[in-house]
């Protein structure tokens, strides 16, 4: 398989995507794609999440479309009707249910405020493969979020996501300044599922939203580690420091002004994506007026990178196949490309395999 230079590669099925936030599944139908195949989405009586594959064994008419009856979904063409675990239990006029009359159920997991899909093989889903985040509902830590959905590859979110240098340029309104123009960033894989890329930028003025929030009486010294663990999952640690202070991780944990902002990312198709995202902060944990100007100050910044983004994948569908010029702050992006290559190359089977397949639906 080549490695994918520009646009979207094969989707990795073997991960928890973010579905819909926890107050969008409730006892109505959701309809939602993942990946490119359709789902709805629900809960039990009991508050268990269901997903199922939105098409009726039947005539594949959207399960979606039709109606709830108690734990069941009850088909808006014929009637037949699903229980949560994609097993269809009556078909209406007849006493009998074909036994193929049943739908893919996925594995769901409720965590941080949104339902995750497993779209890949069932017997590998492991709740333990979802990021840990200590902070989160912790005291003294506050709590924004958002979603918007991105006429954007997933790819090419990612690169965004691993790339401290471009807040210089595309938000100077909130968390970059022409301070960090010059500071290189460096690049490391914290472990084998992790990309860090990074810069300290010191003895500068505080960027618009340090100044907002922590009002500095000086220059600070500020961070900015991006982490990306692929195929979907992104982390941006951010802070500020009065300047000169130890570059610690005890100093960090206690300095006037962090963010920790996550960002879970489903495609939708190869040229949308939705983005699931929430931000920790270590001050005004309780203040709703804080979260309320957080979220839009936070929607405002992902705004700033969904133009571009945008605008990119316009170009990129214009021209297919052009290869980028890579420069050096690319390098937790070559990276990140190097690890999603891995990962997708270990979900194909061996070439041998995949010639057998071929010969063995191929007509004599």
């Amino acid at each position: 398989m080549s490695r994918v230079e520009t646009g979207q590669g094969p989707f990795v099925r073997n991960a928890w995507y973010a579905a819909a936030s926890s107050e969008e599944v409730g006892q109505g139908l959701l309809a939602r794609t993942l990946l490119d195949e359709p789902l709805v989405l629900c809960r039990t009586g009991a508050g268990e999440p269901v997903a199922l594959q939105d098409r009726c064994a039947h005539r594949f008419a959207p399960l979606s479309l039709g109606q709830r009856c108690g734990d069941e979904i009850a088909c808006p063409y014929h009637g037949m009707r699903y229980g949560p675990d994609g097993v269809c239990t009556h078909v209406p006029g007849q006493g009998t249910v074909p036994p193929q009359a049943r739908v893919r159920r996925y594995p769901t997991l409720e965590r941080y405020g949104l339902v995750f899909v497993w779209m890949g093989e069932v017997g590998l889903a492991d709740a333990a493969a979802l990021v840990d985040i200590a902070q989160y509902g912790q005291p003294g830590w506050g709590l924004s979020r958002g979603h918007a959905l991105f006429h954007a590859c997933l790819d090419n979110i990612l690169d965004n996501l691993i790339d401290p240098a471009h807040t210089t340029f595309v938000h100077q309104r909130t968390i970059g300044s022409d301070a960090g123009a010059q500071v290189a960033v460096q690049a490391s894989l914290e472990d084998e599922h992790t990309i860090v890329c990074g810069r300290w930028v010191n003895h500068a003025p505080a960027v618009p939203m340090v100044q907002r929030f922590a009002r500095p009486g000086g220059l600070v010294d500020r961070w900015q580690f991006y982490r990306v663990r692929p195929p979907c999952t992104s982390w941006v640690d951010f802070g500020s420091l009065p300047a000169g202070s130890p570059h610690t991780p005890q100093a960090m944990d206690a300095a006037p002004y962090r963010v920790l902002s996550y960002a879970f990312l489903t495609p939708q198709d190869a040229s949308h994506t939705h983005y699931f995202s929430f931000q920790l902060r270590n001050f005004a944990a309780d203040d709703a007026a804080v979260t309320t100007e957080f979220n839009a100050l936070y929607k405002a910044t992902f705004d700033e990178d969904r133009v571009l983004l945008e605008a990119i994948q316009r170009e990129e569908e214009r021209a297919p196949g052009t290869p980028p010029v890579r420069i050096a702050s690319d390098a937790g992006v070559a990276r990140l490309r190097r690890l999603t290559q891995a990962l997708r190359e270990a979900e194909q089977p061996p070439a041998s395999d995949q010639a057998s397949t071929v010969r063995a639906i191929s007509p004599s």
